[in-house]
């Protein structure tokens, strides 16, 4: 049995008896009963979030990876989930895309999904009067600028021509699907 697998097995278990220790607490107080969804959330969160702060004492700059790689764990089943994966590939980094290692296209255009949902979710966040199109286009401007200042900082406006080139060669590329 390999070492992640192993380590998936006892967080497994660590945390299932987290839960029925809470279960117990719960059906020795009847009045609690209801609440039980609410009560694992919170104790979920607590769970997370100091995890979290561990890691990020260690590890400065970390949370928002871990929240992403939380995030994305949930949304491929959890921790069943990854220890299936686990066992079947001898590995715990999974992919809740399932995208192959070498499709690229495919991986631009989930990015570029992901990216849209959450612009339209921060959109819909805004007092009313700021929803619309130019704010999300304002909002595009602004990660892209933020993203080629700190990723690209010595040729920012070289990948942001060859940037623009690539822009218009997919809206060349959508206009002619509609022709056709």
């Amino acid at each position: 049995m390999s070492k992640n697998n192993e380590i998936s097995k006892e967080l497994d278990q660590v945390m299932r008896n987290a839960l029925f220790q809470i279960q117990k607490l719960i059906n020795n107080d009847t009045s609690k009963q209801h609440d039980f969804l609410s009560i694992v959330n919170l104790f979920l969160l607590g769970v997370i979030s100091t995890a979290v702060d561990l890691v990020e004492v260690n590890l400065p700059g970390s949370t928002p990876l871990l929240y992403a790689d939380i995030e994305a764990a949930a949304k491929l089943g959890g921790l069943r989930a990854i220890s299936k994966w686990a066992a079947d590939y001898g590995s715990t980094h999974y992919s809740v895309s399932n995208i192959a290692e070498d499709d690229m296209t495919t991986a631009m255009n989930y990015i570029g999904q992901q990216l849209s949902a959450a612009l339209f979710k921060g959109l819909h966040e805004l007092p009313t009067p700021l929803r619309n199109k130019e704010m999300l286009l304002r909002g595009v401007e602004v990660l892209l600028a933020n993203l080629l200042n700190q990723k690209f900082k010595n040729n920012a406006h070289s990948i942001l021509d060859s940037f623009c080139d690539h822009v218009h060669m997919s809206l060349t590329d959508l206009e002619s699907r509609k022709k056709h």
